[in-house]
């Protein structure tokens, strides 16, 4: 992604709304254990939790991080979390280099704990937790601190955790693994982060395990650590809009037609070529709803700027997708009259006197299809037009020989006029013969396809990535409307 777009992205941190309501909660403390195999992101998450909560002092007890080093590491702390307030808890000192004047080594010496019994460590923190009347405390990592000793740590880690509670304060303790343990028991909560991959792609996952007084609405949420923050991504849902503007069009790089969102062209390479078939798989699980900012930017993007477009929707012109009410609050009426087309499939005798609707059947698509295409492209003064089409699997899957011969014939057709065509099947997740055979088709059409992109939801976050060209990146769908009408911003999974 480039440096232009990557200003564009918000990198707020953000966090579970379970977790928020838990550090919330009046009149008592909460301890929070942290759990994950290394690199997963748990210190982040922790140094987020400081940064995230203003209204709690913060407090940094490390066993691995040294004090110098953290502020080069998570810059956006500085001004939030106070140097006094980061405490070496190393029990090895390495002199800083290219001191002559032992300066640093002072300034290190007085932040550096040298404790040599767990009581002594307790006095340090109740020392920490009667200065400040609400303080927040990460103590990184917790299984350093407390060392060997199973039947002496027992004591003191409840000793501890109910200290933390009867103070009002926060703790968030990081454990070195995600194994079982006696702590498991005695603290509010568990979180547990893990990485993995979809498709060769990172992609991450923190589990609420524990969330003790606080209603857990999901168990897990995706997140990424984008600019070295915590951010977790909330599930899907239709976002509602109140300031409602006409769509002002993206500038066109070059040779490339913009797909009205400057982050969807940075997949696309800078934006889609003609006589080209653009395959856009979506996840049976996706709401359509999702794509359909997507798809209403590209209308927008081509009927703004003169060019014809062609729609035909699966479920007809009130679908989900085309949302045809909320296209004519981003256009005037007339350029829709006069730039768009819709094919809907003949359902009764009766005549169509809507001037941009035109019927068509299975049978004669394709000539429908290119009478429209001539006639757009004269309108537009032979300038490319956009090809929306939602293709049915099941009508693939019914007479697949029939139907794969007049798509091949459209694909010729397709190729070999000035027509950019974005082709939306509907794929479904291995388990079953049906799925399999929708993913064989997907990859045969992925197969003859320029690009191909795929729409995935994942614990109710909508995400995207590129097949065709390869992208190694996995991103978020974010829907937006502070233009006054939809564009998604994509934040990338890292």
């Amino acid at each position: 992604m480039s440096r232009k777009m990557k200003q564009h992205i918000k990198d707020e941190i953000s966090i579970p709304p379970e977790i928020v309501n838990a550090f919330k909660l009046e009149d008592t403390g909460y301890n929070l254990l942290l759990k994950g195999q290394a690199g997963v992101g748990k210190t982040t998450f922790a140094m987020s939790l400081l940064a995230f909560f203003t209204e709690y002092t913060p407090v940094y007890l490390s066993t691995r991080v040294a004090p110098s080093s953290l502020y080069s590491q998570f810059p956006w702390l500085k001004g939030k979390l106070a140097p006094e307030n980061i405490l070496d808890a190393t029990r090895t000192y390495i002199p800083p280099a290219q001191d002559p004047e032992g300066s640093q080594m002072k300034e290190h010496l007085m932040q550096t704990i040298r404790f040599q019994t767990i009581p002594e460590f307790l006095k340090i923190i109740y020392e920490k937790v009667a200065q400040y009347e609400h303080p927040i405390i990460v103590i990184d990592s917790w299984d350093a601190i407390i060392g060997p000793g199973r039947n002496q740590n027992d004591q003191v880690e409840t000793l501890f955790t109910e200290f933390i509670r009867q103070s009002n304060s926060k703790l968030i303790l990081i454990a070195e693994s995600d194994t079982h343990g006696f702590l498991d028991y005695i603290v509010d909560g568990i979180l547990t982060l893990r990485d993995g991959e979809i498709a060769g792609r990172t992609f991450r996952t923190i589990e609420i395990n524990k969330i003790r007084a606080v209603e857990r609405k999901q168990k897990q949420y995706a997140f990424t650590l984008y600019h070295n923050k915590f951010q977790y991504l909330p599930p899907y849902s239709k976002e509602k809009f109140v300031n409602i503007s006409q769509y002002q069009p993206v500038q066109d790089k070059d040779d490339l037609f913009s797909t009205g969102n400057e982050s969807l062209d940075e997949i696309y390479g800078g934006g889609l070529r003609p006589g080209t078939f653009n395959l856009l798989e979506v996840e049976s699980n996706v709401p359509i709803s999702s794509v359909s900012s997507i798809f209403i930017a590209i209308l927008c993007q081509f009927i703004q700027n003169g060019r014809g477009a062609i729609i035909r929707a699966s479920d007809g012109i009130n679908s989900d997708l085309l949302d045809k009410k909320r296209l004519f609050l981003y256009l005037p009426t007339d350029r829709i009259s006069k730039y768009m087309k819709i094919l809907q499939n003949q359902i009764s005798d009766r005549k169509e006197i809507r001037p941009y609707i035109r019927q068509v059947d299975e049978e004669n698509f394709n000539e429908v299809f290119f009478d429209t295409y001539s006639k757009l492209s004269s309108v537009s003064k032979f300038q490319p037009v956009f090809a929306g089409i939602s293709y049915d699997n099941l009508q693939f899957m019914v007479d697949f020989n029939k139907t794969i011969g007049l798509f091949d014939k459209h694909l010729k057709l397709i190729r070999n006029s000035n027509v950019i065509e974005l082709g939306i099947i509907n794929s479904s997740r291995s388990g079953n013969s049906v799925s399999e055979e929708y993913n064989n088709l997907t990859a045969d059409l992925s197969y003859i396809a320029t690009t191909h992109i795929k729409i995935i939801e994942q614990h109710g976050a909508i995400m995207i990535y590129s097949i065709k060209p390869r992208n190694a990146s996995l991103f978020c769908i974010k829907t937006t409307f502070h233009k006054g009408y939809p564009q998604i911003e994509l934040l990338p999974i890292v």
